[in-house]
């Protein structure tokens, strides 16, 4: 009985050993093994590997995918000592598996490293900016985005020197007010945002009326070239009436004569006019028949 029982631990034993002497790397992983604590360079790539059994050898298996990190909201003192809450984000990546290993170990280290980085450098942005700088609508708004680059700047070269860790983007999710600041706050918005369209409906009047008056003055263009342009169409169409009117003159005199009365007849004779003048008036030349011109066969009047 108690030789089985010694067989059985051995066996269980080499299980054991035979078991803790090989491990597999996945696609999103790298290896860094250690030897009695220190670490054996190089990385090890994806797949299947030998080592010694525990405690000679331990394998740290390292994420090397991107990663992000958030909820970390944080309450700050402003520049003009305001209260204010915000909470961000960083996104990174295990760039150097061996200096990750040999500086934090296991992911939970790497958080909190990270968000210490994070909160500290968090601390330093914002408490350099005015509460105005993040909640403004007017021409003063600070993008948020100018904020995120800084904190960035700030946190990756101690990550990736220190850590082994690219981080990729660091940013602001939210940025809000403790509900005691709020009513305040909101009031002064809605000022801004009335002094702000103020300004838009002053700009769009200053620009209606210099539109208009550039209107007026085409107009007044427009029209000051059509009435030169008539007037000269005018002019033409006049002169050239008259140059028919002296040519039908010289061709036939009398026949121009005659057409010319009838239409002094026209215009002060009607249904209405009574006319008192004596016979041999020069207005009845055309009433008496024997002074109308007589009609040639070729359908010209014929002289007197």
């Amino acid at each position: 009985m108690k030789r089985k029982f010694i067989i059985a631990v051995v066996a269980v034993a080499v299980g054991w050993l035979a078991w803790d002497s090989f491990y597999i790397i996945n696609e999103t992983q790298r290896g860094v093994l250690t030897h009695f604590g220190r670490i054996s360079p190089p990385e090890r790539e994806p797949g299947f590997h030998l080592k010694w059994p525990r405690p000679i050898s331990v394998i740290y298996k390292v994420d090397y995918r991107v990663q992000t990190m958030g909820n970390l909201p944080h309450e700050l003192i402003t520049e003009d000592q305001k209260s204010v809450r915000v909470d961000g984000y960083l996104m990174w990546q295990v760039v150097d598996p061996i200096r990750y290993v040999e500086a934090i170990r296991t992911d939970e280290s790497a958080l909190a490293k990270l968000q210490d980085l994070y909160l500290s450098s968090f601390g330093v942005v914002i408490s350099n900016r005015s509460q105005e700088a993040f909640i403004s609508l007017g021409i003063e708004h600070e993008d948020m985005d100018e904020a995120s680059r800084e904190i960035l700047a700030r946190i990756a070269p101690i990550a990736r020197d220190n850590y082994g860790i690219q981080l990729l983007r660091a940013g602001i999710v939210e940025y809000t007010l403790p509900v005691e600041n709020r009513p305040s706050v909101i009031q002064r918005m809605i000022s801004e945002r009335a002094r702000i369209a103020t300004r838009y409906r002053s700009e769009g009047e200053e620009a209606a009326i210099r539109i208009e008056a550039l209107a007026i003055e085409e107009h007044d263009r427009i029209m000051a070239d059509a009435h030169a342009e008539a007037t000269t169409i005018l002019g033409e169409a006049e002169a050239e009436a008259m140059a028919l009117l002296g040519e039908a003159y010289r061709e036939d005199p009398d026949f121009y004569t005659f057409i010319r009365a009838l239409d002094s007849y026209d215009l002060i004779i009607d249904s209405k006019t009574t006319l008192m003048l004596p016979a041999d008036n020069e207005l009845f030349r055309y009433l008496d028949s024997t002074t109308i011109p007589e009609l040639e066969p070729s359908g010209q009047f014929a002289d007197e």
